[in-house]
């Protein structure tokens, strides 16, 4: 039986209702045409706990509930989308407090997209740049494609809700990380699937030749 593929969308903005949660809904959505589920962690209504030493290298659970779950979300995802608005050509703190929650090898063997927001001209892909360095330090891999949007990429949609146009050139760099995206996360988890039938394979045989051994010895 073939198991769903998930994405975690990471939205790092502190406004609720933000662009940045409108972008990586939109990438959450091309994901989820592409067969994947997809899920949504929205750090404005997530009220997680600042990052805090205590904490950081303790092999225990988090004492914190929301903390708790959205680190077993980040760890039981097969990829993630991690978008943030751009505050002084960085991304966001609350991503930064959010990301200090997740152990060293959080995103190890994941594919990661990264995606960000700037109120003014084009220039956040710096933020996206400084992310690919946190997704190497914990273990991960930013696909080549990124994308970076200002307000005029969006319009209204149905309910009064942000949504990106579909009509602007952003939607097609969309398309490619989501394609990107699903490419790797595939090949990824066909390449650990391989490793582990070959780690089956090379126990079955060490044991039927330990028992060759064993039935020489007894003859």
């Amino acid at each position: 039986m073939t198991v769903r593929l998930r994405v975690l969308c990471v939205a790092g903005s502190p406004s609720a209702g933000s662009h940045t949660r409108a972008l990586v809904g939109h990438i959450g959505g091309l994901l989820e045409q592409r067969g994947f589920g997809s899920g949504l962690a929205d750090l404005a209504v997530l009220d997680l706990p600042r990052s805090h030493p205590d904490h950081y290298w303790s092999e225990a659970p988090h004492p914190v509930v929301q903390a708790r779950e959205f680190i077993e979300a980040v760890l039981a995802s097969d990829a993630l989308v991690l978008g943030t608005p751009v505050y002084h050509s960085g991304y966001s703190g609350l991503l930064k407090s959010a990301v200090d929650l997740l152990p060293s090898d959080a995103f190890a063997g994941k594919a990661v997209g990264l995606v960000s927001h700037a109120s003014g001209p084009r220039g956040s892909a710096t933020a996206c740049e400084q992310l690919r360095q946190v997704v190497k330090a914990l273990g991960g891999w930013a696909v080549p494609m990124q994308v970076s949007t200002v307000s005029a990429d969006f319009a209204p949609s149905a309910g009064g809700q942000r949504g990106l146009d579909v009509t602007g050139p952003v939607h097609a760099r969309c398309v490619e990380l989501a394609d990107q995206l699903a490419a790797f996360t595939r090949a990824m988890r066909r390449g650990t699937a391989d490793s582990s039938t070959i780690a089956e394979d090379t126990a079955e045989a060490a044991a039927a030749t330990s028992a060759e051994d064993t039935a020489e010895v007894a003859a």
